[in-house]
């Protein structure tokens, strides 16, 4: 009898840890489909905005976007005087200020489907940055 009742505690213990690794795989299952589909709708936004690179911003249903130009120095590091590099001469170092001078810019297209954020980041557009400053002046007139 007492080893009818110890089998019966340890089959029980079994199907309890069981059960919670089939919840807790049923959780990460879950939480994979939300990245995939978040994935799958940035996707979507990033085709439309090729098609469309003016349409920086919206909502539909369950999806937002947002596409912010961004632009940062190419020299980053202020700790170095570029003023002080004398490699080769003055040449050289006008070529430095020049490349210092350069800026890098893209795009961020910031995504927001079912309460899941992710952003993107896009190729920078002359065109689509000219557009966007008039139509920014002309909305402020």
């Amino acid at each position: 009898m007492m080893e009818a009742l110890i089998s019966v505690l340890v089959l029980g213990l079994v199907v309890t840890a069981s059960l919670k690794l089939v919840a807790l795989s049923e959780r990460g299952l879950s939480a994979v489909r939300e990245k995939e589909a978040l994935i799958d709708e940035a996707t979507k936004m990033q085709i439309a905005l090729t098609i469309d690179p003016f349409n920086s911003f919206g909502i539909s249903d369950d999806l937002e976007w947002n596409v912010t130009e961004r632009e940062e120095s190419l020299w980053i590091d202020d700790k170095i005087d570029i003023n002080a590099l004398k490699i080769g001469g003055d040449e050289l170092t006008a070529e430095i200020e020049k490349f210092r001078e350069q800026k890098l810019r893209w795009r961020e297209l910031e995504i927001t489907y079912q309460k899941k954020s992710m952003i993107v980041f896009l190729p920078y557009s002359e065109e689509v940055a000219k557009a966007a400053s008039e139509d920014a002046a002309a909305f402020e007139n």
